[in-house]
């Protein structure tokens, strides 16, 4: 607590001062006029004799009567540009003026209250002598706990400024209206705060590190795309030759700088992730010295700290890589239809629930006649279409997937047709051996059970290798796939009907092959006539 103000450089007549009489000021008023001191109650008991102070003691007390007298009692800071009035009070000249305010006259004295006129205001050098002789000799090391600018004990915490003050600096109006709270109850507060925002960063360090993995894994899948997308370049441009031999090099070098851009971004996407991840690494570091530090040391601005971590954050979005340079060889499409022949459905193979038109090229997944009987035979009737052969044995046809086979069997040399979807929806194209009607599951259409195909619809399509997968998506929007069967090469590839444009090859080993159709709910297909080839 502060002691209560007495006035600098001079006092009351009668009281006597700590340090010994002092010298009085000039036109100072007579003892009668101003405010004597309230005489204090005596108490009945027997005083108790006062304990003569120790020397420390004594320094302690000089100190601080000291540091009372060189303070101005306006802005309770050392005195600036000090002067006196006629009643012997020192103020700084900005505070009195600014209490004073404009005009001229008399004014009261802040302190005691009595009149002096604003011409009594004279400059106090002695006493700004001694403040700078003071401020000398405190420039060296503070104590620790200690204010620097008013050595005394840091007590408050100023939520404002974001440090630790002590009472006189609470006073001042450097602090006026900021919010205090006790420096022990600061210290817990940030504490637990820094300790939370710790942990917060940990997780986010762990949510970097995720997507760091997954940018790898991305990266590993995606070489192997363009590994295998390279190796059909190459292959496509192998069966031209010399003719398409500056073809294959022009489409080699974009598919380099292609690699290179893809490369690049994935460098800049790891080097993004690596460089959050040594942020989030120093931050959680300064955050973990900044907890176990000392209290003061802790309550040096630890908003700041808080601040930047809760303003860390790691928005990472995977990218879905592809490859953008497709095959698009020249010639591709005019080469394959000179091996077009004519597809047709086996109708005695097809799943119940599929329809045909009157010559076996259209083909739609819709309801069997045994759900709607009149309406189904009505419709079948009127448009064309018929319903697959009940009478056909179980062995001969799909009666758990709506599938349906080809008439042809393909047993050597190169054979190509195309398949059309007019609404859009998935429908599946391809060869397979003739044992497969007796498939019970959409998961089982793969290599390994003897069916090659390849799906597609709006989202893209993707090969049938029985495992789950994403389609990659078509520009322009694929509608319709050439299906190559190349006996001597024992592969079968699927080409965009429209631009030629490669989408995949399945290696294919066996000797005898059937056009292969698969028919998602309410979806259709057409086998477009034959125009040249075979």
């Amino acid at each position: 607590m502060r002691k209560s103000r007495r006035p600098t450089g001079a006092r009351p007549t009668g009281v006597p001062s700590p340090q010994g009489s002092r010298r009085s000021f000039p036109n100072q008023p007579p003892a009668e006029s101003r405010p004597r001191p309230r005489p204090r109650p005596r108490l009945a008991a027997t005083p108790t004799p006062t304990p003569t102070p120790t020397p420390t003691q004594r320094s302690g007390m000089e100190a601080e009567d000291l540091q009372e007298d060189l303070t101005c009692s306006i802005c309770l800071d050392y005195f600036e540009d000090p002067v006196s009035i006629e009643c012997g009070h020192n103020f700084c000249r900005g505070c009195l003026l600014r209490s004073w305010g404009p005009g001229g006259g008399s004014f009261p004295c802040p302190e005691c209250r009595q009149p002096s006129p604003f011409s009594s205001l004279r400059p106090n050098w002695a006493l700004a002598r001694l403040i700078e002789r003071t401020r000398r000799q405190r420039q060296g090391p503070v104590p620790p706990g200690q204010c620097s600018r008013h050595w005394e004990a840091l007590r408050l915490f100023c939520e404002d400024d974001q440090r630790p003050v002590c009472l006189v600096c609470r006073e001042s109006q450097e602090h006026q209206g900021h919010t205090m709270a006790p420096i022990d109850e600061a210290s817990c507060s940030y504490r637990e705060k820094l300790l939370k925002a710790q942990c917060s960063l940990k997780d986010k360090m762990k949510k970097a590190m995720y997507f760091q993995d997954i940018e790898v894994k991305n990266a590993t899948a995606w070489k192997e795309k363009m590994k295998n997308q390279r190796v059909r370049l190459s292959a496509d441009f192998a069966k031209l030759h010399l003719f398409l031999e500056e073809e294959e090099q022009l489409f080699l070098q974009r598919l380099s700088e292609e690699e290179e851009e893809t490369t690049k971004k994935q460098n800049e996407n790891t080097l993004k992730l690596h460089q959050k991840i040594t942020s989030l690494k120093q931050l959680i570091s300064e955050v973990r010295e900044k907890s176990e530090s000392s209290t003061l040391e802790l309550l040096q601005n630890p908003k700041d700290l808080l601040t930047r971590s809760e303003n860390q954050d790691v928005d990472y979005s995977p990218e879905v890589l592809m490859v953008k340079n497709v095959c698009q060889i020249p010639m591709m499409k005019e080469m394959l239809k000179r091996l077009q022949v004519a597809v047709s459905v086996a109708e005695g193979t097809a799943h119940p629930k599929l329809v045909f038109s009157q010559d076996g090229r259209f083909v739609k997944n819709g309801a069997s006649a045994s759900s709607w009987p009149l309406i189904s035979s009505a419709w079948s009737y009127f448009s064309g279409w018929r319903n697959s052969q009940k009478n056909a044995p179980f062995v001969d046809r799909f009666q758990h997937l709506p599938c349906v086979l080809g008439k042809n069997i393909f047993t050597s040399g190169k054979h190509y047709w195309e398949v059309e979807s007019r609404d859009g929806l998935e429908i599946a194209v391809g060869v397979c051996r003739e044992d497969v009607m007796g498939l019970v599951d959409a998961s089982e259409m793969c290599p390994h059970r003897g069916i090659w195909a390849l799906s597609w619809g709006s989202a893209g399509c993707q090969p049938l290798t029985g495992s789950p997968g994403s389609p990659t998506k078509q520009e322009p929007a694929l509608h319709r796939v050439g299906v190559f069967l190349d006996f001597g090469a024992r592969d079968i590839s699927f080409y965009s009907a429209v631009d030629g444009a490669h989408l995949h090859t399945f290696s294919c080993p066996v000797s005898r092959l059937r056009p292969f159709f698969w028919l998602s709910p309410l979806a259709s297909l057409v086998i477009p006539a034959v125009t040249g080839g075979k």
